[in-house]
């Protein structure tokens, strides 16, 4: 079976060679430094190289090397800051190679360095060193911006080796179908294919992406030529008209006309959010979904259900705005805080629970409480978990993409989630409240004689099992939450 190459590029002290070490241990490849192979073979250092013969002989090193090692395999590459900035070297290994880009923060590059005593980096021999990496690295962000990127900035070397590896063994293109009537567009769900969407989802036109303060400075420059990054508050309770006016005007500056695409970078309240103003913005436009929390992957980037919410309730005003496509990178999960992570647990339990016993079981039987500081699961088992759950509500989508029947189902344990949460002032966060919901409902139907008091144990085992609530907190009061219910946009005839 075919190993190709994994290339590490990036800025001087990112952490190529340490992370490449581990990497090629971990995949079981051989692992080449160029600048350490240039050492060896010329018996001289990279500065006596540079003093003696110059930069453009060492340049010539590279190069002769790059084409060298691109007609091998089954190698972890760790290469100079430079090397990839050549067009020929980047040709060369990326024929048989994927790329991936180390990046670190200014301060963080300048304490490394500082750390790495011994070794001589002429670069920053300067009185602001700071200052010059700021500015070596703007001159540099389009070459480095052409990889994905993996941010090493307050992670250890075995945390970034461990994403990689996941990331490079997952299935790269798991392609669900959603088809419909007036419906048809793909689930795409693979391990570091963010950098790829524009490809992915055959982008045309300007591309605008929504996306909030706290997934935008990972990922929003990931997903290649964008006109716009428009970046809004995090939260629900920003979920709002006058956000979406924001939005609106910031399109407009920025000249996104009917031709252009939004990409909805983020968690459940931005898949909504973006897939609304997609509704609305000069009558519509394209929406690519890329949810970057397990709540969006598995439950609001599919099935075009957009809105925002009103004083009186959530989602009041809303659309159906079908996607252009959903593009899940499952790495993306890897930088979710634990709470996140669980509350995304919550509608990947309501979809076992719905329709798939074999999903149930493997939460059961999985470890997917995140302890913090432990490292998370591999991508290629979130991959698989995401996909399961996610074929759940396709499966329903395509029965009922507009919410006539059948799809109802979906909103198990929903009814008393957004009460839940309404009465809380939102300090309950929706996955927590689904969970609450879901336990609350298994009560209903145990006391109605629709289930058995056994399934109910087994709800309650699986939400705590995976660091989940599994009852309502007792100083919210029931009346409350009858009222909290009326309003509820489900409601039918009282």
């Amino acid at each position: 079976m075919s190993k190709p190459n994994i290339i590490l590029t990036g800025f001087m002290a990112t952490g190529k060679t340490t992370v490449g070490r581990l990497l090629a241990q971990r995949l079981g490849y051989d692992f080449v430094d160029t600048d350490e192979l240039i050492e060896a073979r010329s018996g001289q250092s990279i500065a006596e190289i540079f003093r003696e013969k110059g930069e453009a002989a060492f340049r010539g090193m590279e190069a002769a090397i790059a084409r060298e090692l691109a007609e091998q395999e089954g190698l972890v590459i760790s290469t100079g800051g430079r090397l990839m900035l050549d067009a020929a070297n980047a040709a060369a290994l990326s024929k048989r190679g994927r790329v991936f880009c180390l990046v670190a923060t200014p301060e963080e590059i300048v304490a490394r360095v500082a750390d790495d005593t011994g070794v001589r980096r002429p670069l920053l021999e300067v009185p602001n060193p700071i200052e010059r990496v700021v500015e070596l690295l703007q001159e540099r962000e389009e070459d480095y911006g052409r990889y994905p990127q993996m941010v090493t900035s307050d992670k250890i070397p075995e945390e970034v080796s461990h994403v990689l590896s996941g990331i490079i063994q997952a299935d790269p293109d798991l392609r669900l179908p959603i088809i419909a009537p007036s419906v048809q567009y793909e689930y795409i769900v693979g391990g570091g294919v963010l950098p790829f969407v524009t490809q992915l989802a055959g982008i045309d036109g300007p591309v605008a992406v929504i996306t909030d303060s706290n997934v935008g400075p990972l990922y929003a420059q990931s997903c290649g030529p964008v006109a716009v990054v428009i970046t809004v508050p995090p939260g629900g309770q920003h979920k709002t008209l006058e956000t979406v006016q924001s939005i609106y005007e910031q399109l407009l500056e920025s000249d996104v006309d009917r031709s252009g695409t939004i990409i909805a970078l983020g968690g459940a309240v931005i898949t909504e959010l973006a897939g609304f103003v997609a509704a609305t913005y000069m009558r519509g436009v394209n929406c690519v979904q890329c949810p970057t929390s397990l709540l969006a992957m598995v439950d609001t980037s599919i099935g075009g259900k957009a809105g925002v919410d009103l004083p009186q309730g959530k989602n009041l005003i809303g659309a159906f705005k079908q996607p252009k496509a959903v593009i899940t990178d499952v790495a993306t999960l890897q930088s979710l805080p634990a709470r996140e992570f669980a509350g995304g647990m919550a509608e990947v339990i309501k979809h076992s629970l719905i329709a798939d016993t074999d999903l149930l079981e493997k939460i059961e039987n999985g470890n997917w409480r995140r302890e913090s500081g432990a490292l998370p699961p591999p991508l290629s088992d979130l991959q698989t978990l995401v996909a399961r759950a996610i074929q759940v509500k396709i499966n329903i989508v395509q029965e009922d993409p507009f919410e006539q029947g059948r799809r109802t189902v979906l909103n198990l344990g929903h009814t008393f989630a957004h009460a839940i949460e309404l009465v809380s002032g939102d300090t309950i966060r929706h996955g927590e409240a689904v969970a609450m919901g879901l336990m609350a409902a298994a009560n209903l139907s145990a006391r109605l004689g629709c289930c058995s008091a056994a399934l109910q144990d087994r709800i309650e085992s699986v939400l705590v099992a995976s660091a989940l609530p599994a009852r309502i907190p007792g100083n919210m009061s029931p009346d409350r939450l009858l009222e909290a219910m009326h309003s509820d946009k489900k409601k039918t005839a009282g």
